[in-house]
């Protein structure tokens, strides 16, 4: 996203509220519950929630290095902070998703329709605008 920068703020993420997410939504889930999380990434995802108006469920928010799915995709996004996986439950739910995800600027979205969820980032040093399916 354009408009959506990568680097912290002077604010945590308990000073920033959020109207639809909690840290926790976004911790790794390797068991160590890391959570470098952007703040300007969950804002983002805040307001495409609200345009979207269905829940977003996080299956996946920030990875540790650890992380096997990081030691398997060590570039990913998720590592950097600036990446979720959404879950969807059926076409209906993922067009919203999508719309709200779009109508805040984002610009790269995963697909997976056999595990039902929607990746999307914010990373700028990645082709963009795309879609790619799992």
């Amino acid at each position: 996203m354009d408009n959506l920068k990568n680097n912290s703020t002077d604010k945590t993420m308990e000073e920033i509220k959020l109207k639809y997410f909690k840290k926790s939504d976004f911790s790794c889930k390797c068991g160590c519950e890391t959570n470098l999380i952007k703040d300007e990434f969950t804002q983002a995802l805040d307001k495409a929630r609200e345009i979207s108006g269905v829940s977003y469920i996080i299956t996946s928010g920030f990875r540790c290095k650890k992380h096997p799915l990081s030691i398997k995709s060590p570039s990913s996004s998720h590592i950097k902070g600036i990446a979720a996986d959404i879950k969807f439950t059926n076409g209906k739910k993922l067009a919203l998703i999508l719309s709200g995800l779009g109508g805040v600027g984002f610009k790269r979205f995963g697909i997976s329709f056999n595990d039902k969820f929607i990746h999307v980032d914010s990373d700028q040093e990645k082709v963009s605008p795309t879609i790619w399916g799992y």
